[in-house]
């Protein structure tokens, strides 16, 4: 039996990434997964089958003293004795836990060692003895691996999955300039500029907005589509209305009809600050999107300058701006960057692969 222990309380590319190991092994071997019971982790819900069962955790102990944490999720991992136990990111509780339940094979998939820490004492003394355990590091990029330096550890490389089935077609729906059915929202003609991501700080999207007015002045005709939502959306429409361009700056939220979305833009943009290996980025390639990003985390892998996209300096909202008139002016460039990126994320980003490959480390 495998547990999976999930400890972060949103939905997100870690999330999906949990869902598809989860999929993946149905069939193969019993799969427990112990994660926050919160209304955003709804679709791990739907996992639940005669070999998948759920433990959801109170959020009230997942957000609690770590040292009770790792207490409960010791007896938990004692009381389910599993062959292996993977911890779906760094948890550092979990992590020692699993150890102290005696557990012999430890897995940790580590997807952003970018993201800046700035813990206290107590969780600086967490973080080191999560490591002190010594698991079995799992990295979604070569790049993380090579920045993250961790000594004395086996570490391997699995690049994340993206369901290329879907972002395909709406690819070749966007080549065939087939307008799909969730189509460019209401009143945005012209060109459309956008991205999928959380509203958080990490996904620079204060630049995007910074930028869209350097845009505008030479191509008044563009629009900008934010797809996604998070705890900075309401400062960050702020920003589109002190940068007056609110009315050319949507906010659509959440949404489950990604490809279709990617599939309405003319140029993705993603200026992040940090990244793992960025799935949004591929997925945009996938749909045959051209994509400006910033030289961050694994996105240094998929986005190669000239090849399959552009890159902009963190922070850069001229650099951006620029970049994404580059592309806007230059219909022929932008296709062909946007048909060479297409071309590699289909041939390497499957997720039929990518579970594969983790569970042959399950089997040692």
């Amino acid at each position: 039996m495998i547990l999976y222990l999930h400890g972060a309380p949103a939905f997100g590319a870690v999330e999906r990434y949990v869902i598809q190991l989860v999929e993946g092994l149905a069939g193969q071997e019993e799969a427990v997964l112990a994660f926050p019971d919160v209304p955003e982790l709804a679709p791990f819900h739907r996992l639940a089958g005669p070999r998948v069962r759920l433990l959801p955790l109170a959020l009230a102990l997942v957000a609690g003293p770590a040292p009770r944490l790792a207490a409960e999720l010791q007896r938990l991992v004692a009381r389910e004795r599993p062959r292996v136990v993977h911890v779906t990111d760094v948890w550092p509780p979990a992590l020692v836990a699993a150890r102290l339940a005696g557990v012999r094979r430890l897995l940790v998939t580590h997807h952003t060692p970018e993201l800046p820490r700035h813990d206290n004492l107590a969780g600086r003394a967490w973080w080191a003895l999560g490591w002190l355990v010594r698991p079995e590091v799992i990295y979604t990029s070569e790049t993380d691996r090579r920045g993250d330096r961790r000594q004395l550890l086996s570490t391997r490389v699995v690049e994340l999955g993206i369901d290329l089935a879907r972002f395909a077609a709406a690819g070749a729906a966007r080549a065939a300039a087939v307008e799909p059915a969730a189509g460019r929202p209401p009143g945005l003609r012209g060109a459309v500029v956008g991205t999928v991501a959380r509203l958080a700080v990490q996904k620079g999207l204060d630049v995007l907005i910074d930028a869209a007015p350097l845009v505008l002045a030479r191509r008044p005709d563009a629009r900008f589509v934010i797809v996604g939502d998070g705890e900075l959306r309401a400062e960050l429409e702020a920003r589109a209305v002190a940068a007056g361009v609110a009315d050319r700056v949507a906010f659509l939220g959440a949404r489950d009809d990604i490809p279709e979305q990617l599939a309405t833009l003319d140029v993705f943009v993603l200026p992040s600050r940090f990244e793992g290996l960025c799935l949004a980025v591929i997925e945009a390639q996938a749909a045959g999107v051209p994509v400006v990003a910033t030289p961050v985390g694994g996105i240094r892998e998929t986005v190669v300058p000239g090849e399959t996209g552009l890159l902009v300096p963190v922070d850069d909202p001229g650099a951006l701006a620029a970049a994404i008139l580059t592309l806007l002016d230059d219909p022929a460039l932008a296709a062909h960057l946007a048909g060479e990126a297409q071309r590699r994320a289909i041939a390497r980003f499957a997720v039929e692969p990518m579970v594969e490959r983790t569970v042959a480390l399950y089997r040692g």
